[in-house]
C-alpha cells in the first residue's frame, strides 16, 4: 500500500496549484488539478558546474512529443566534432477518452523486490516500473514510445541503450485488456555482470540455481486484464509478463528456495504472473492476491482495507477475521480534512499475543500540513525527509530533501511560475564536505512554455523532484489500486 510515482506526479501538479493533502478524491481532493504549461528546454550541469547536456522539447501536433538530447563531448567544448545528438524520447498518442491503465509491469516490479534485481535496475537507469516516460494526457492514449537511456542521468552507470514500447488497450463491456510490448536495443548486460556489481551476503546455497545464459533485461510483453463492476471498480486484475525468463522461473521456482532464485536470477518467482480479486463490503474492501511460481499457481494472500471514523486500517486476512488476525496491521490516520497524517505499523512481539505489554506501535510515515492545509513535511521513522514551502498565493515554491548533518539539504528543487503555470524548475544538489562546508550547486534547469493543453501530471522525462512518499488519498487506500 505505498504511494506510487504516478500519484506523486499528479500530486506535484496539485502542490503547484493548491497544496496536495492526500485527501479523498471523491471529496474534491487536490490530485484532480492540472497545469497549462509544458517543458520547452532543459539544461544539465556536472558536479563542477559545467554545462554537459541540453534538451529541446517539440510538440509538432496534439498527438506527438519529441525530445532531443544534445551532449557535449570529452573536450567539454560545445559546437565541436565530438558533440552528440540523440532522439531522447518520442511519444505518439491517439485520441481517446481513456488513457492506458498503466498497471505495474511485473517484469520490472519482480526485479525491484530482489536485492540483485534492484541493483540491475539502478545501474541500468530503469525505475521499478520500467522505462516508460511519456506522460498521461487528457483525451489521449499513448500508443508508442521510443527512448534513449544514457549514463548521463545515472552517474553510477555507463550503459547506453534504446528501447521501444507499443501499447494497446481494448474495452469489451466491463472488461479492459491492455497489452504493452517492450523491445530493447543494445542492452546485453548479463546476469553475471550484475551479480559482480551487487554487494550482498547470504547463507543460502546459491549453487542450487545455475546462472542463466540470458541478458538481465529481455524483450517482453505485459498483458493486463481488468474486470470492472457497474461502478467501475475493479473486480479482478490479471497481470502477466511473458518473456524467455518465464521458462527459467518455471524450472527453479517449484524446487529451489525462493531467496536463492531471487538473488541468483535477479527477480522473484511471482514476476511472471499475478492475479488480484476484490470484494466490496460496505466500509471494507477485501483483496486476494494469487501469486505464481513462474506460470504455476502458488500461494493465495488476503488483505483488507477498512475505513473507520479517523483512519483506514490495512491488514492481512479477511474483514471478518479483523486486524489482529495476523501479526501486524497498518493504520493510516487522517484529519478532519481527510488528509492522511501518518501510517502506524502495529504488531505483536515475541509472545505472539495481541494486547500485551510488548505490542509495538511504530509510526513509519508522517505527513505534516501548514495552517492552510498544505503539505509541509514528510517524515519517515521519526526523521523529516522532505520539506515543502509555498509562495504567498499558495503555489509550491521549494522542495528540500533534508540532510540530518547540515542545514544545507541534499537536494533542493525550486519552482517559478508564469500566469499561474510552472515557468522554470531548478534542481540543486549539495556539494562540498563537512570540514569545508556545504553549498548548493545547480544541476538541472528546465524551462516551461504556456500550453493550450491542461496536463493532469507534471511532464518531465528526468526526475526533478526527489522521489519519496507523498500522502496517499483515502480513496487510493480503499481501492488497492496499483497505479503507475
Amino acid at each position: 500500500m505505498t504511494t506510487t510515482l504516478r500519484y506523486s506526479l499528479a500530486c506535484l501538479v496539485a502542490l503547484m496549484a493548491t497544496g496536495c493533502g492526500g485527501g479523498s478524491s471523491s471529496s474534491g481532493g487536490a490530485v484532480t488539478e492540472t497545469t497549462s504549461s509544458a517543458p520547452s528546454r532543459a539544461y544539465f550541469y556536472d558536479a563542477d558546474g559545467e554545462p554537459v547536456a541540453r534538451m529541446q522539447f517539440q510538440y509538432p501536433d496534439e498527438l506527438t512529443i519529441n525530445v532531443q538530447l544534445q551532449s557535449v563531448g570529452p573536450d567539454m567544448a560545445w559546437a565541436t566534432g565530438d558533440d552528440t545528438s540523440h532522439p531522447y524520447l518520442q511519444c505518439q498518442y491517439m485520441s481517446a477518452s481513456t488513457p492506458l491503465l498503466r498497471y505495474p509491469d511485473l517484469y520490472f516490479l519482480g526485479m525491484s523486490g530482489s536485492a540483485t534485481g534492484a541493483t540491475a535496475l539502478a545501474v541500468l537507469g530503469l525505475s521499478n516500473n520500467g522505462p516508460m516516460k511519456c506522460p498521461v494526457r487528457s483525451g489521449r492514449r499513448l500508443q508508442q514510445e521510443s527512448g534513449y537511456v544514457t549514463g548521463l542521468f545515472t552517474p553510477s552507470s555507463d550503459f547506453i541503450f534504446s528501447y521501444s514500447i507499443n501499447a494497446d488497450l481494448e474495452h469489451f463491456g466491463g472488461t479492459a485488456t491492455e497489452v504493452i510490448d517492450y523491445e530493447f536495443v543494445g542492452l546485453d548486460t548479463t546476469v553475471a555482470e550484475i551479480l559482480a556489481l551487487s554487494e550482498f551476503t547470504s547463507d543460502i546455497d546459491l549453487a542450487t540455481v545455475d546462472e542463466p545464459d540470458l541478458p538481465a533485461i529481455v524483450d517482453h510483453t505485459q498483458t493486463n486484464t481488468v474486470i470492472f463492476d457497474a461502478e467501475q471498480r475493479p473486480l479482478s486484475i490479471d497481470l502477466a509478463a511473458d518473456s524467455t525468463w518465464t521458462a527459467v522461473l518455471d524450472e527453479y521456482c517449484m524446487e529451489v528456495a525462493p531467496i536463492a532464485v531471487s538473488l541468483k536470477l535477479l527477480r522473484g518467482c511471482s514476476s511472471a504472473r499475478q492475479t488480484r480479486s476484490y470484494r466490496y463490503l460496505g466500509d471494507s474492501v477485501e483483496q486476494d492476491v494469487q501469486r505464481y511460481n513462474g506460470s504455476t499457481t502458488a500461494d493465495l494472500y488476503n488483505y483488507t482495507a477498512t475505513r473507520l471514523a479517523d483512519r483506514v486500517i490495512v491488514h492481512p486476512g479477511t474483514a471478518d477475521a479483523g486486524p489482529e488476525s495476523g501479526h501486524y496491521y497498518d493504520s493510516y490516520l487522517f484529519n478532519a480534512s481527510e488528509q492522511v497524517t501518518s501510517m502506524v505499523r502495529s504488531s505483536y512481539s515475541k509472545d505472539g499475543i495481541w494486547d500485551t505489554e510488548d505490542d509495538r506501535h511504530e509510526t513509519r510515515e508522517s505527513y505534516h500540513y501548514d495552517s492552510n492545509g498544505r503539505l509541509s513535511e514528510v517524515g519517515y521513522f521519526g526523521s523529516i525527509m522532505r520539506r515543502y514551502s509555498y509562495y504567498n498565493d499558495g503555489k509550491l515554491k521549494q522542495v528540500d530533501r533534508v540532510a540530518s548533518d547540515s542545514n544545507v539539504p541534499w537536494e533542493r528543487t525550486l519552482v517559478s511560475y508564469r500566469q499561474g503555470a510552472p515557468a522554470k524548475i531548478t534542481v540543486q544538489k549539495r556539494k562540498g564536505d563537512e570540514n569545508e562546508g556545504y553549498e548548493l550547486q545547480t544541476r538541472i534547469v528546465m524551462e516551461f512554455a504556456p500550453s493550450e493543453e491542461n496536463w493532469p501530471e507534471l511532464f518531465s522525462p528526468v526526475p526533478l523532484f526527489s522521489e519519496f512518499r507523498t500522502p496517499p488519498s483515502i480513496d487510493d487506500l480503499m481501492r488497492f489500486q496499483p497505479i503507475r
